[in-house]
């Protein structure tokens, strides 16, 4: 007799397997509107903003905090159960409200009680893997982290898709909020993943069983740390830059204005020997300078749609640009793509300095990526990401450029064999997955077939001498 516990799986392949995701992609895109429905758009961007904050503030305090004892007690903190330690909160909570005053420590109060609801809540739903990764305050970090991009997507969604009018508060938005990200905007990612690999592959299928479903390949990436995909961070050029005068930061803030003005500063430094000054991103950048001198309690950013025109205007802002900064999204999968500063929410724009640092970072790309110098230089810091990769994983890299009258970008060997490295730094935008994925499929194929045709063998594979190819991937948070 079978065992009733034993489970089957069903293998679908091909159209079928395809009907099936974009199925579930519309399931998950209306069950986050459906969700999002009751709710009072004015109350619910207010709430989820704060709630925002208080993510981005506990996300940052493992590099601000210099006491190892208060740092043990926070990030060791329990959050399982849907309790907290009484005692060991009241003491985190004493020497927040010292370091950074008591609204920080209320901020943080009301979100770890939240995330503890929530930790309960997933494990009670068969969640394990959320509710692992809410298990402590230290695993809260990295979980809260890996599913930025969802939560600050929810809120550009916000004020189109919210047209009740139940009260969202501080007190309750990320047990409304959390499980649209964790349940469906995770899984609308994944799915827009799999809709694009599975036209890539042509042995591609998904394997059902009652806990769902799993696909035979997947959308690898080589970012960590869920950082945005880009193909210079300025981590990579920021060692030299000598930003002109930078101002002195509060210790009792984790973000400020004077953080944005120092970030636009580096910035421009950083990337200044591609003449960043002179593309369109500078109308924006001093836009934003002066943006952050209007910024209450250091951190919030309101004006009227009048008032960011004039001031579009007497900087020199495009129109294309300007309309950028503002949200203006209809479904969760767009925001996911874009980075606007601004949501518009009771004829006000709201905003924050974190939402116009984000802004204003990835605006920089948008220029970069157009200059012929950028993409060269590009090309050599790859190479030696690529060399530095090679030398962790135990590899000796060579001096020489050339074996046997053929230049190499990489030559290294381990074992007694001699590996030659060809580098190709390929711009393939990753929100072509989601928004053209046809684009992403036939840049992917073309870039598959070019390589072929130029490796010894198939791409990835040594030859008799040892050539293997290395590109870059995408990755998004």
């Amino acid at each position: 007799m079978a065992d009733d516990t034993e489970m089957t799986s069903t293998k679908l392949t091909g159209q079928d397997a395809r009907d099936l995701i974009e199925s579930q992609l519309d399931q998950h895109a209306s069950g986050i509107r459906n969700a999002l429905a009751p709710f009072g758009p004015l109350a619910a961007v207010g709430a989820w903003l704060e709630t925002l904050r208080a993510i981005e503030e506990l996300i940052n305090l493992p590099g601000e905090l210099d006491d190892s004892v208060l740092e043990l007690a926070l990030f060791g903190l329990s959050l399982r159960d849907g309790t907290i330690a009484p005692r060991q909160l009241k003491f985190i909570l004493h020497h927040l409200g010292y370091l950074y005053g008591s609204a920080f420590a209320q901020r943080q109060a009301r979100l770890l009680v939240q995330l503890s609801a929530m930790q309960f809540s997933f494990t009670m739903h068969g969640l394990p893997a959320a509710a692992i990764g809410l298990s402590t305050v230290g695993h809260a970090v990295g979980y809260l982290q890996s599913r930025r991009r969802h939560l600050v997507s929810l809120l550009y969604l916000l004020p189109v898709a919210c047209r009740g009018t139940i009260l969202m508060t501080n007190v309750n938005a990320l047990t409304w909020m959390l499980p649209q990200a964790e349940v469906s905007g995770t899984t609308l990612t994944g799915l827009l993943q799999q809709r694009a690999v599975s036209e890539l592959h042509d042995d591609f299928a998904l394997f059902l069983d009652p806990r769902g479903f799993t696909a035979s390949h997947s959308y690898a990436t080589l970012d960590d740390m869920f950082l945005e995909a880009e193909r210079v961070p300025i981590i990579e050029v920021a060692a030299d830059a000598r930003p002109i005068g930078l101002e002195p930061l509060r210790p009792d803030r984790v973000f400020s204005a004077a953080e944005l003005r120092n970030g636009v500063a580096l910035t421009e430094a950083a990337f200044a020997e591609f003449k960043l000054d002179k593309t369109a991103f500078a109308g924006p950048a001093t836009l934003v300078r002066e943006l952050s001198y209007r910024a209450e309690d250091d951190f919030w950013v309101t004006l009227s749609p009048a008032e960011l025109s004039a001031l579009a205007d007497s900087h020199g802002v495009s129109t294309a640009h300007r309309q950028a900064l503002v949200a203006s999204s209809k479904t969760f999968v767009e925001p996911l793509n874009s980075y606007p500063a601004f949501v518009t929410v009771g004829g006000e724009l709201r905003g924050t300095v974190t939402l116009l640092s984000r802004f204003l970072y990835n605006f920089k790309n948008v220029c970069l990526y157009r200059s012929r110098r950028f993409q060269i230089r590009s090309g050599f810091i790859f190479e030696q990401r690529v060399k530095d990769e090679l030398a962790r994983q135990g590899f000796a890299v060579q001096p020489v450029k050339r074996i046997d009258r053929k230049e190499f970008d990489v030559i290294a060997t381990r074992g007694g064999v001699i590996f030659n490295v060809q580098c190709k730094n390929n711009l393939v935008d990753p929100s072509w997955i989601d928004l053209n994925p046809a684009r992403f499929v036939r840049t992917n194929q073309t870039l598959e077939r070019y390589y072929q045709r130029r490796s010894p063998r198939s791409a990835g594979e040594r030859s008799s001498s040892g050539t293997i190819l290395a590109w870059t991937g995408w990755s998004r948070s």
